[in-house]
């Protein structure tokens, strides 16, 4: 494993044949706050070991092993050994992993994942070799054939399904998240967001964090991060993104950036930048 100074977080996208984001991650003493994405997560660790809290359970996961996150899930991160860990990540979009599942079982259902800590050491070869593949081939039937076929035995071996049904129900936490949603850059105060949903600003807050591990203030900052991705992809500059999502400055995101995803918003732009060709 590479000292300190080695660490590196490089993202790529794979957006030509389907909306699914990568990353080749080692990191040695960055610790990540807890988060969540609004992708399923799929990491494979390649070095080293993680530890993570998530669903109020500490995990570790080492070489070999799989670790598996679905959307919207609050969890943080860290080493669990000496030297950090290593993984190739892939982030496949709730949209991705439905539309497959659904084709598989005839009919429109909603995958999950069933546990977070996977050891199948033949799944997490055929990980990294399709994260290889989609960072190194640019034919896109070479492609898309790798990608369906890996992600169909992830689907088959280590997620369920549920029937898909009308949005939930409009509870006050729920009504209050999509609040949040909708006024992403705005000042909302805690009180005010109570009285939209008819509960105290006590009640809200726990009822919040349990709904979604992570406190109202929290959970709004971890979107604005995820929205800045996507935003930054797009090519959009890294001060016009902390302007428009709410942050305070440029630097201001920047810190919550790294916090999360272990890069700069500058370094994930480069990264993305940087692998936007594969090689022939």
């Amino acid at each position: 494993m590479p000292a300190s100074r080695d660490e590196r977080a490089v993202y790529f996208r794979a957006d030509d044949i389907a909306p699914l984001e990568c990353l080749d991650a080692v990191y040695t003493r960055q610790v990540f706050a807890p988060h969540f994405h609004e992708e399923y997560v799929v990491n494979t660790l390649t070095a080293g070991a993680q530890r993570y809290r998530y669903h109020g359970s500490s995990h570790v996961a080492g070489v070999g092993a799989l670790v598996l996150i679905n959307p919207g899930e609050a969890h943080t991160g860290a080493a669990a050994h000496a030297q950090g860990w290593a993984y190739c990540g892939m982030y496949p979009a709730a949209s991705l992993l439905q539309r497959l599942a659904s084709e598989m079982a005839g009919r429109a259902v909603t995958p999950y994942f069933r546990e977070t800590v996977i050891v199948d050491p033949a799944l997490s070869r055929e990980l990294v070799g399709l994260h290889r593949l989609l960072r190194e081939v640019a034919d896109p039937l070479t492609r898309e054939s790798a990608l369906y076929a890996v992600f169909g035995q992830v689907l088959r071996r280590h997620m369920n399904v549920r029937e898909q049904t009308p949005a939930l129900a409009h509870t006050a936490v729920e009504r209050a998240r999509q609040i949040l949603a909708d006024r992403l850059a705005e000042p909302v105060s805690l009180q005010e967001l109570a009285e939209a949903v008819g509960l105290s600003p006590w009640h809200l807050s726990r009822s919040f964090r349990q709904r979604f591990g992570l406190p109202p203030v929290a959970w709004r900052n971890q979107l604005r991060v995820a929205r800045a991705k996507v935003w930054l992809a797009q090519g959009r500059a890294v001060s016009e993104v902390a302007s428009q999502l709410g942050f305070a400055d440029q630097p201001h995101l920047t810190r919550a950036f790294r916090a999360t995803l272990g890069v700069t918003p500058g370094g994930y732009q480069r990264g993305l930048r940087g692998a936007a060709q594969p090689a022939g």
